[in-house]
């Protein structure tokens, strides 16, 4: 199948939007991804996917534990951030309000956030698959950021 038509198909799937983050040795990791989804709830698995030359590849398996950021609407500007390969991990994290008693970065006005550990790495073709169990996770109010059609979209306010 032709690259550019299987993207604009798959791009019909409107999907959330998760930043991922990681310290190693003091320093903080992140990156937008929406190839995201629950695999089990006994015991609870997730399983994100990562395009290979992301740089945040080797902090993940360095470290093995992450944080998974479920984005709200109100947090475009932070999935633009960790979605731009030219911005360093101290821009992307610049001014960025935290939220405290996490192991691994958590940002203010998320939807959720779920703390993980690495299973399983398995080849996915340009990107890897990475199969997580989640140790603990805490849910907020607010609406989620949708990515839909190759960009941006939003769920009508829940009543």
């Amino acid at each position: 199948m032709n690259p550019a038509n299987f993207r604009k198909i798959c791009g019909q799937f409107a999907t959330g939007v998760t930043v991922l983050t990681t310290t190693v040795n003091g320093k903080l990791h992140g990156i937008t991804v929406n190839s995201f989804t629950s695999v089990s709830l006994d015991p609870p698995i997730i399983l994100f996917c990562i395009d290979k030359k992301a740089r945040f590849n080797p902090p993940l398996t360095a470290e093995k534990s992450l944080a998974i950021n479920i984005l709200s609407e109100k947090q475009q500007e932070i999935s633009n951030r960790f979605a731009n390969p030219s911005l360093t991990n101290n821009e992307r994290f610049s001014g960025l309000q935290l939220l405290p008693d996490y192991d691994y970065p958590v940002f203010d006005e998320n939807m959720g956030v779920l703390i993980a550990q690495l299973k399983q790495t398995r080849d996915g073709g340009d990107h890897w698959i990475y199969i997580a169990k989640v140790i603990e996770g805490q849910s907020f109010d607010g609406n989620p950021l949708i990515y839909y059609a190759g960009s941006y979209s939003r769920l009508n306010s829940k009543s």
